[in-house]
């Protein structure tokens, strides 16, 4: 059946499968279960972490979130949530996802939710969906105004 929608049309509604792909992702990575967390990407998957730590394939990723389970992601929790899919044909498709992490540390020294922007290439796996390639980044703030 072929699809109604053309190649990066958003779409307004979620696949179920998609959405549980995500759950499975979102519980491992708040167990901090390294292993579990990188199983979610193809083979030659790639991770860029928001420190600018380049994991490739699983081995890769799971290495790049370990290290950021000891820094960044320590005492956090971490949800989800899928914010837009582009299907681009075939078993591909694009996500943006926004990361919300309780209790991170701020840039301010302080404690509180840091709000992530993660964008992910995914493909369509049996039942389920695969990470290809993941790319979590903050917003930059906008400079001062100037008068």
């Amino acid at each position: 059946m072929e699809s109604t929608h053309a190649v990066g049309t958003p779409e307004s509604r979620v696949e179920p499968s998609l959405e549980a792909s995500l759950r499975k992702f979102n519980d491992a990575f708040n167990r901090f279960d390294a292993k579990e967390v990188a199983s979610c990407w193809v083979e030659g998957g790639t991770l860029i972490s928001p420190m600018g730590e380049m994991g490739r394939g699983r081995s890769g990723v799971e290495t790049t979130y370990r290290h950021d389970c000891e820094s960044l992601l320590q005492g956090t929790t971490s949800r989800f949530s899928i914010q837009s899919v582009r299907h681009l044909g075939g078993d591909l498709a694009f996500l943006d996802l926004d990361h919300e992490i309780q209790n991170a540390r701020l840039p301010s020294g302080g404690k509180g939710t840091l709000k992530v922007h993660v964008a992910i290439l995914a493909q369509r796996s049996g039942s389920g969906w695969q990470w290809v390639d993941a790319r979590p980044y903050l917003f930059a703030s906008p400079p001062p105004s100037v008068h």
